[in-house]
């Protein structure tokens, strides 16, 4: 069963806390319940660990780890 979770993209989570605040954009992504189930044990584990995080911040850092993958360079420059 797919689902929507829709969600803020939070832009880079990545980013220097020099650089200026980024615009946020707002998203829906589909889903299956598994795929749902694989991160929300992320965002568990996060917790767990006392690592300040949200699941728009876990679709970011995703989202750049697979650029750098496919692309071969960092996304920042």
């Amino acid at each position: 069963m797919i689902m929507a979770l829709s969600l803020l993209l939070l832009g880079s989570i990545m980013k220097r806390k020099d650089s200026p605040a980024q615009k946020k954009t707002k998203a829906t992504v589909y889903m299956t319940e598994d795929e749902e189930t694989l991160l929300n044990e992320l965002f568990i584990k996060r917790l767990r660990e006392k690592r300040k995080t949200d699941k728009s911040a876990l679709f970011c850092e995703g989202i750049r780890l697979l650029f750098e993958k496919e692309i071969g360079r960092n996304s920042n420059g």
